[in-house]
């Protein structure tokens, strides 16, 4: 029982680290004015996944 609970705590920490590093990204995105700093900040977010950084890419030319 205290091995399931240790990985619980440990997906939460987990889960809460991700979500304040993507909310990190996402006000540098809305502070920063030029494109060059965008498409790194989204290529270093996403540079696990490459259709994730393309479909992020997309989004912002669209803007």
């Amino acid at each position: 029982m205290d091995n399931q609970k240790y990985k619980l705590e440990k997906l939460k920490k987990a889960q809460k680290a991700k979500s304040c590093r993507d909310e990190l990204f996402n006000s540098y995105l809305d502070k920063t004015t030029k494109v060059e700093d965008k498409i790194a900040l989204i290529k270093f977010k996403q540079k696990n996944n490459n259709a994730i950084f393309l479909t992020s890419l997309m989004t912002l030319m669209k803007k």
